[in-house]
């Protein structure tokens, strides 16, 4: 689990909006692009809220550690497996296709229509999870 402080800028229904300092542990998170930055040194997080903070009240928040690792596959294995994956198909399927094309053409194009259709996959799995809640932090204490 990854452990930050922050302070509560808005509380809505069931989640709040948190200032907190980017920290050295930012640097390695593979999510650092999806928070939501208001100077150089400070984000914006939209955390799950059970305690009910209220605005300008001191928290602790936590992003499990599953979730960073579930996040990096998704934002850098799949679309390189997708790509690779479509380049070994169009390979295979290069000299089966009637037109007079390079293999190797066919092969980039399939590649990159794979990874396309992956970023697709990925699109779609990142509404579900949001409705879900699923990659999330929590504030867990006020302090």
């Amino acid at each position: 689990m990854i452990e930050e402080y922050g302070t509560v800028v808005e509380a809505k229904e069931k989640t709040a909006l948190v200032k907190a300092k980017r920290t050295t542990s930012c640097d390695s998170c593979v999510s650092k692009s999806l928070c939501t930055g208001v100077a150089e040194t400070d984000m914006l997080i939209e955390a799950q809220n059970p305690l009910n903070a209220r605005a300008g009240d001191h928290v602790v928040f936590m992003v499990g550690a599953g979730s960073v690792i579930k996040a990096g596959m998704l934002f850098y294995l799949f679309p390189l497996l997708g790509f690779i994956a479509g380049v070994v198909l169009g390979q295979v399927f290069a000299e089966k296709i009637p037109l007079k094309w390079d293999s190797d053409i066919i092969s980039a194009l399939a590649g990159f229509f794979f990874l396309a259709l992956t970023y697709g996959g990925i699109s779609l799995y990142g509404r579900h999870a949001e409705k879900k809640r699923t990659y999330m932090p929590t504030i867990v204490r006020i302090v």
